[in-house]
Parts: C-alpha cells; structure tokens; sequence
C-alpha cells in the first residue's frame, strides 16, 4: 500500500500546543526542544507578530487496499476559520496557498472526490473535517466518544466549535459510529486512543515499510516523538501517554500530524 500526505493549508502553532508547558526543563535547552520550523516572525492579520509554528494541515490518501480511504479532510475555508476562532479569542493564523487545495492534491494522483469510498475522522476538531462535503460517495468512521463534542461542545473544549458542528451532521446519515478498534480494509487498522480527545484514533497501515502509524494529533510533531513529550492541547494525559507505548510497541515507522519535517523525511510526500 502507499499513503500519500496531501497539504490542505497552514495554520499557526504555539509552542505551548506544540509541547505541554512550552517543553520547559531545567536538563533541556529550549533551542532543542523547539519544533521544526519554529520562528519569531508570524504575523497575524490584527498586525501583531509573534513567535511559534506554522504547521501542515494534512490528509493522507491509502491506495493499494480493497478500498480508497482517506484520513481526515483537512482545513475548511479559511476565511470561515478565521472568523470562527476569532469569536472565541483565538487569532492564530490560518492560511492556503494555491497548491493546497485538496481536489487538486488527489488530482496529482488520479483520484476525484466521489472516488474515496471511506474517510476516517480520527477526531471531529475543526482541521481535521473541513472538507467532509466534497465526497458524496464515502462512508464516515468516527469513534462514538467523539460526537458530544463533535455537535454540541461544552465552552471548555479547544478547538471544537458549535459553528463547525454542521460538518459532522451533514454527513449523518454516511457516520459509521465505531467504539475501539475497528479493521476497515485489509491491511488498514484505526485504532483507538483517546487522550487528545475522547476519542482520537490512529491508522495502522502495513506497507513494504512496515507497519505505518499515522498519529493524527496524538503525536502533533516529531519532538513529541522524539522527547517522548505530548502537545499541550489534551483530554486525558495518562490515557495519552499509554497510547504513546502502544504506538511505539506496534508500529515500525510512526507519523506524526502536523510537522513539515515530514517532507524532509519523504521529500515525494509518499509513504511506501
């Protein structure tokens, strides 16, 4: 099988999202622990500069099973985004380039919307279903523990907003509600986590590679990878840890979500 990671925009990271308590330890240096890409140089639409990440906001398109699968459906319109957020105080930028439109991304690979018979939603926050409209073919999975925060969020859950629960029940009647482990294809396992939210997944994809993980926001960049750190944005952080273990006890190659190292790693964007 191949998973190709497609690009569906940008939107800036701090680095106390990117690394629970900015990643501060008396034994690290903060040069060290700073994710790649990290600048001082972001500026906001308000005109304010500051300092953090901008960040890929992915999906990855499975080929080579029984069936077209896609995990996540990335960034919406950015606009809309923007406008959402700021509601809630939030001013962190979101941005698209002209190659980061996704139709076009699995164009590059011969592939049309109606063409993907399963999106998997490892969680339900606004970057990670904003483009569930454009297939109108495929079946949704989506763990159960997801939904309440999904269609009504309590004012205390980042980055779900009741605005954005329109992109889940536009879809309801294409939901596969799911709770734990599921096989979906041969060869393609989600696998059930938790922690980041209440019910994040992660892909399992046997490859000539191995066995590939892709982490969704369970792993947000490599340092939480490589430190062993989680993200600063999380639901249950004992649950979060286990399922860091787990990963690594079951996967030979393991993906974090939103890291343009990545793109160092696999300069064709493609995972084999």
């Amino acid at each position: 099988m191949r998973i190709h990671n497609i690009v569906t925009g940008e939107l800036e990271s701090s680095l106390s999202v990117s690394l629970l308590n900015a990643g501060a330890h008396p034994n690290l240096d903060p040069e060290d622990v700073k994710p790649f890409g990290f600048r001082n140089d972001i500026r906001r639409r308000n005109g304010d500069v500051t300092s953090g990440v901008m960040v890929p906001v992915p999906v990855w398109l499975i080929e080579g099973a029984d069936k077209t699968i896609l995990i996540d459906t990335g960034l919406g319109d950015i606009d809309e985004v923007s406008t959402m957020q700021s509601r809630y105080g939030v001013d962190f930028v979101a941005s698209r380039s002209r190659d980061q439109d996704l139709v076009a991304g699995l164009a590059r690979h011969d592939i049309k919307p109606e063409d993907i018979d399963i999106v998997v939603l490892t969680h339900l926050h606004f970057d990670h279903v904003g483009n569930n409209h454009l297939f109108p073919r495929a079946k949704f999975y989506v763990q159960r523990d997801e939904l309440p925060q999904g269609i009504a969020p309590p004012s205390f859950c980042m980055f779900y907003y009741p605005e954005y629960s329109y992109k889940v029940t536009e879809v309801r009647d294409r939901l596969v509600v799911i709770d734990g482990d599921v096989d979906i294809a041969d060869g393609v396992r989600l696998v059930k986590i938790g922690g980041h939210t209440p019910g994040c997944m992660v892909v399992m994809v046997e490859t000539d590679s191995g066995v590939v993980c892709l982490t969704s926001d369970v792993m947000y960049n490599y340092r939480n990878l490589e430190l062993n750190w989680p993200m600063g944005s999380f639901w249950n952080l004992p649950e979060l840890m286990l399922g860091y273990d787990r990963i690594r006890r079951e996967a030979d190659l393991i993906v974090p979500e939103h890291d343009w190292q990545f793109h160092q790693r696999f300069p064709t964007g493609t995972i084999k």
